[in-house]
This record gives structure tokens, sequence and C-alpha cells, in this order.
């Protein structure tokens, strides 16, 4: 009886022991070609110290919209060597290179926070179909940060923006991203939801695949 008891608890203990090690008991099971995937064309970091995550969305697409709050409580709360950026994709839609274009104005007049979850908004929760012209998404910068008819279209019409969407694509292409959203992490790793199981779970892989990065 007492060979028992003494099993027991050295059972027990070498059980909490595990448990007390940092990140054992909680490393979820991801693995490559399940949960998340070599993109196909890796790309090099511009500084190795730092972690790029990059989020390939459309304005348009319905998941994207839902998917939002989440990258953006994840975006508040990263680590101080995580960048992130996001990569508007058109997915071969007239209107998603509207919405491209879009994108990069707001960066080019550094007012995306301010354009970003309206646009969203407008076209999800209000159904304002004029956010899928050049016209009605220019009333929307006016009325979100007073940006003018002319200064709008002037850079929605310019070198830069075209340069940025032209760039974005280009990196999609090479990422091998056709559906949105989806994550790339390190220009190395891709997942998405279909990959990861829900948007909780993309998110909690997102976090994988930094660690996974940061430890290569």
């Amino acid at each position: 009886m007492r060979f028992s008891m003494r099993l027991l608890l050295a059972s027990v203990f070498a059980g909490l022991s595990l448990m007390s090690l940092p990140g054992l008991a909680e490393t979820p099971a991801f693995k490559e070609g399940q949960q998340y995937k070599l993109v196909r064309d890796v790309q090099k970091p511009i500084d190795p110290k730092r972690i790029l995550v990059e989020e390939a969305f459309w304005y348009g697409c319905q998941h994207c919209f839902h998917f939002d709050p989440k990258i953006e409580a994840w975006r508040k709360t990263k680590a101080a060597d995580v960048d992130f950026a996001r990569l508007p994709s058109s997915l071969g839609h007239p209107e998603g290179v509207l919405h491209q274009k879009a994108y990069f104005t707001a960066q080019s007049l550094n007012i995306g926070d301010k354009i970003h979850t309206p646009l969203f908004d407008g076209i999800h929760v209000k159904h304002d179909t004029s956010l899928f012209t050049q016209g009605g998404i220019a009333t929307l910068f006016y009325r979100q940060a007073a940006v003018s008819e002319d200064v709008f279209n002037g850079t929605f019409a310019g070198f830069a923006v075209d340069s940025q969407v032209r760039r974005t694509d280009a990196l999609l292409r090479a990422y091998g991203i056709a559906s949105v959203p989806a994550i790339v992490v390190g220009g190395k790793y891709t997942t998405n939801a279909s990959m990861a199981g829900d948007f909780d779970k993309m998110i909690k892989v997102t976090d994988f695949l930094v660690e996974k990065v940061r430890q290569e």
C-alpha cells in the first residue's frame, strides 16, 4: 500500500514538473502541411532581427471583415520584435483593384486608421454599394478624413499607389496566396482559416509561426 502511494505521488509530482516547464504542456500540435505550409517563393527578411506578419485581405470579402477585429486585437498585443503589414488583394475583381488603391491612398495620406474600419463597415454593415466605385470611396475619404476630391483622385491615380499595387500583386503571387484572409509569417510560412480550423485558431497558428521563425 505504501509502495502504491509513493508511486502515485511520484507520478503526480512528475506531471507537475513537466507542466511547470515553459510552453511544454501548452505547445500546440501544429504541423506543416496541415495547419500551415511553406509559401511558394520564400522572401528574405529585410531585417533578420525582426519578424514580419502580413495579412492578405480584400475589403469586399465578408470573411476578411469578420477576421479583421481578431487580427486588430492581435496587432495591439504583438511582441516588440514583430512588425505587421496588410496586403490588399483584388482576387481578380475590378472592384478589388479599386479597394487596393483605396488602401494605399489612405496609407500615402497617413490616414489608414481613419479609413480602414469605416470602409469595411460601409461595405458589410451599411451595404453601401457606392464603395465599389472610385467616387463612392472618394466621398468616404472626405467624410472620414476631410480629404478633398482633388487630393484623393490625384493620389489614387498616382504613380506611388500604382507601384504599391503592382508590388503587392507580385508578392501575393510569390507567396501563392489564392484566397483571403491569409497570414504570412516571416515571408516563409502561411496559414488561413481552412488550414487552421477557424479564425481563433488562425491567430494561434500565427503566434506559433512567429515563435518558429524567431527560433529559426
